[in-house]
Order: C-alpha cells, then structure tokens, then sequence
C-alpha cells in the first residue's frame, strides 16, 4: 500500500505542479505558454527557395512559436509590418490551417496564418493604351502587376501564360488579352490608338550656348562610402557624408537607406530588394528610390521611405540590430513594391495619388520605338493604367528616344534628349489629353556638359528650372535651356537620381544607397 501512495504520489505531485505552473506562472517565464517549450511540435517544411508574400487586407496576431494546435503566444499583430518585405523558408501545417515563419525587412519576427497574406491573385492593369507605332510591339507581361499563388507566395511574371506575347501597335485595334497561371485567370485590354501622327513634331528650337566641358568620369564608381566594402564586410555607416566643392558648397548625407538582406545566398531578383538604385522622387518627405539587383535589367522594386518619421540619416540601417519598438516604427514607415517593369528605373515621380515611372531601356541608343509610361497607385503599387508615347522629329528617321523624364502631375512630364550628333541637349513637355500624350520641344542648349561622354545620370524640374545631374556634377538650367548653376563635387560615386523639394537638391549616390542635400553656401550669406 505504502508502495502505491508513493507511486502515485511521484505521479501525481509532478503533474499537479505543472498544472499550477502552468496556469499561474506569468507569460514571460512560462515555458508552456510562451513557446520555449512545445509538447506537440508542428512538423516544419524548410524552402529552398525564399517565399516573398504581400499583405492581404486583414492583420492577423503573429506568435513566437507553433504546435499542432496552432500558434503559441500571440506578441504582436502584423499591422506594423504589411508594407514590408515579408518572406519565408519555412511553414507548418497545424489545426488552425497553415503557419509561415514570417521575416520582415530581412528579421526573423514569428509565426503567422498564411491566411494573412494575399493570395490566389494575379492582378494587372486592366487599360493599356498605346500610341500607334509599326517599329514597336508591346510586351503583355509588363502589365503585370503581381502573381500571388494559393500559399501567398509572389510568382514571376515569365510564368504566367498568355493568349499572345506581344501586341503590335502598327494597326488601330482593340485587344482582350487572357492571362493564366494554373487556376488564375485575368485579362488586359489594350487599345491602340487611331492618330498615326501622334507624336510627330518639329524639334526647332533654337539652342542657347551652354558650358564648356567639366571633368567627370565614366562608367561605374570608382568608390563608395567608407563602409561599403568587403574589408568592412558592408556593414551599416556610423557617420554622415560631407562633400564640398570649390565654392564651399555643401552637399550632406541625409538618409542611408537600408540594406534588405537575403534569407538565402543567391536570391533571385524577384526576391531581392536592391542594391542597385537608379532613380528617385521625394515629395513631402516621402521618398521613392527604384531598386534592382542587377546591372541592366528592366524589372525591379520601388521603395518608399517616410522620411518624417525616418528623420535619423544613419538608424534605419540598423534593421537587423535596432530595439524592438524601434524596428516596428522603421518598418511602419517602409513601403515596398511587388517585382515589376521599372525599365531602367531613371525616370520616376510622383503625384498625390500615384508614382509614375517612364520605363525607358539603357539598351537602346535612339530607336524609334514607343516607351511605356507606368501609373502605379501609392497606396498598393498596383499597375492602374499603362501608355506608350513615341517622339519623332518630323519623321521616324529622327527619334527622340528620352532616357530621363520626370512628372509634375497627372497630365505632364518633362524629359530631356541628348543630341550627341549636335552636341546639345533638349528639352520637351509632354501633355496628356484622355490617353494621348502630346510633344513640345521648350528649349535647348548647346552643350555636352560634361567630358568622357558620360550620360547624365538624373533629371528632374522644379519651378521653371531643370536639373541635370551628372556623375559629381549638378547643371541647373532655364526651361529655354540658360544656365542658372553649376555644382561639381567629388566623391568618385555614380550619381542615380535628383529630386528637388522647397528649392532644396537631393542627389541620390550608388555603393552605398544614399539621399544628400546639396547646401548653397552662396545663397546663405547673402
């Protein structure tokens, strides 16, 4: 009997004790309830490949570990996370339906329901509105603007299938496209437009003498900022840029942008956010930088970083090492975009509503093809509507083919072409009226700028003047094409893209990505 009572009391007592734990210990220091310890592990599935997923329209809790039974110790919701980049290598299949090991801006966070992310989807722009052209044939899958699988996971946009490849814009006519990738079904229309002279004009404007030819250098660059290295292993800057020109000019870091690590090593480029930018557009302190992860190609990421609540220029590096509550207000502040057509990403802006993108390629010299012009909504980066424009001078002998554009509003552009044959630059305005986008040639100048034929590099216009920026320099000219002034600084980095706000130039710098201000000193004194 005696034998009895203390087998039972060695059975009971134990169990009794992890009962009361079990229910009375706090969260924080009870293994059961806060996921150290799993009595009923949940079989784990580990990827290859990294799964990217975009946010559905619901936020779910996200927990620091599963179960058979579901998720264990909900901690926080999704609600600071769902404009992030969210990926995954691994899930779990519970009773509560299927759980994603989420990461969010390259940092391992918890587990949360595929349930939040957005799936079974394969959206694109509905209306494709092009300019008739016989030297061009649109590309259907640029139009795209994501393909989520039942699982949530992002798929690239090669894989969908399509009931033509290519629309040829020589003929007036409206297309139904069909567009498939397994049970997915959508369809674009698209609609040449009927004006064959749309786009034939006059470029007649007489040239206004510009600079000699400063000194920059061609190609990549030559350096980078002091941590953007393998010696330092690419780790985040601790201190700010500060470049001065001949004049005493300033120009200033203002903004690192973070680095989005890859979960695996060699990340395909729809799973990986940059770390090539080419372009930029800030307005209201709203900044959108275009990303790809290779040099030369035509589809990438646009990023938004808001820039009133990201005011430090180094801490929103530190995604991976930064407080807790510090890296959900960085992360709440950060938009990323499905992978998408960005052309070579150069020429982007924005309005109140939407960020437009002249996706123009680096491939081509002066073709006479037609360009795509992208309006993508800010709230969702949803492709809305989608235009071809051409440009030819009296004939398609003569093409203006624009590498740099930038958009003042909802109905006009400014670009600029290089006439090297001439050895000036000129300067158009495109209205748009309905879907047609009309060319006025506004004013020229009789210059290359700068020596090595190194292209220019931004391009932007803000109260009447264009801003023409180069490698380590800054022209700032009339809409007739007079210069205003010149900046030339030296820090041996690619220039990728100008934006202009409140009077103030912000240059965006490659290896490390990086927002400067330039500072007229001149302007201060007097």
């Amino acid at each position: 009997m005696n034998i009895m009572k203390k087998f039972l009391y060695f059975i009971i007592l134990p169990i009794l004790i992890l009962f009361i734990l079990y229910f009375y210990l706090p969260l924080k220091i009870n293994p059961l309830k806060n996921g150290s310890i799993v009595l009923k592990p949940a079989p784990v599935t580990t990827y290859t490949n990294v799964q990217t997923k975009l946010a559905g329209l619901h936020d779910f809790p996200i927990y620091r570990n599963i179960s058979k039974d579901g998720g264990i110790n909900a901690f926080t919701s999704t609600k600071d996370f769902r404009n992030g980049l969210l990926q995954s290598l691994k899930s779990a299949q519970t009773k509560q339906g299927r759980f994603y090991q989420l990461t969010v801006n390259g940092r391992q966070i918890g587990w949360v329901n595929e349930k939040f992310f957005l799936r079974s989807k394969l959206l694109a722009a509905k209306h494709v509105s092009l300019t008739r052209n016989p030297y061009y044939s649109f590309p259907v899958r640029d139009a795209i603007s994501y393909i989520a699988d039942k699982h949530g996971t992002l798929i690239d946009p090669k894989k969908v299938s399509a009931s033509q490849n290519f629309v040829n814009s020589t003929t007036p006519r409206k297309f139904t496209i069909k567009l498939k990738y397994h049970h997915l079904k959508t369809t674009i229309n698209v609609h040449v437009r009927p004006n064959l002279n749309e786009g034939i004009t006059v470029a007649n404007r007489t040239a206004i003498a510009g600079p000699s030819l400063v000194k920059t250098f061609s190609g990549s660059s030559k350096s980078s900022s002091p941590n953007w290295n393998p010696e330092n292993n690419y780790q985040p800057e601790t201190k700010i840029n500060r470049y001065y020109d001949n004049k005493h000019n300033l120009m200033i870091t203002q903004f690192y942008q973070p680095r989005f690590y890859s979960l695996t090593p060699q990340p395909t480029p729809l799973n990986q956010i940059g770390v090539i930018p080419q372009g930029i557009s800030l307005k209201q302190n709203q900044l959108t930088v275009s990303y790809f992860s290779e040099p030369n190609i035509e589809w990438g990421h646009l990023v938004t970083y808001n820039l009133n609540h990201l005011s430090d220029p180094l801490k929103s590096q530190n995604l991976l090492t930064m407080k807790w509550r510090e890296f959900k207000n960085t992360s709440r502040n950060i938009a990323i975009s499905p992978y998408m057509k960005l052309g070579h990403g150069q020429s982007i802006g924005m309005t109140k509503k939407y960020i437009y993108v002249l996706a123009s390629s680096n491939k081509e010299a002066n073709p006479d093809k037609s360009e795509e012009i992208f309006q993508i909504s800010r709230k969702n980066y949803q492709i809305n509507h989608l235009w071809t424009i051409k440009v030819w001078n009296r004939s398609s002998y003569y093409p203006r083919y624009f590498h740099n554009a930038c958009f003042i509003n909802s109905h006009l552009m400014y670009v600029t072409f290089h006439n090297a044959s001439k050895g000036l630059y000129e300067y158009w305005k495109l209205s748009r009226n309905g879907n047609t986008w009309m060319p006025t040639e506004i004013g020229a100048t009789q210059s290359d700028f700068v020596k090595n034929n190194s292209p220019l590099q931004g391009f932007t216009s803000s109260r009447s003047k264009f801003y023409l920026a180069f490698n380590d320099n800054l022209f700032i000219i009339t809409h007739p094409g007079k210069l205003i002034q010149h900046y030339q600084f030296h820090t041996l980095r690619e220039t990728e893209g100008i934006a202009v706000e409140n009077d103030r130039p912000y240059i965006e710098l490659a290896r490390r990505p990086e927002l400067l201000q330039i500072k007229n000193q001149q302007n201060k004194k007097n």
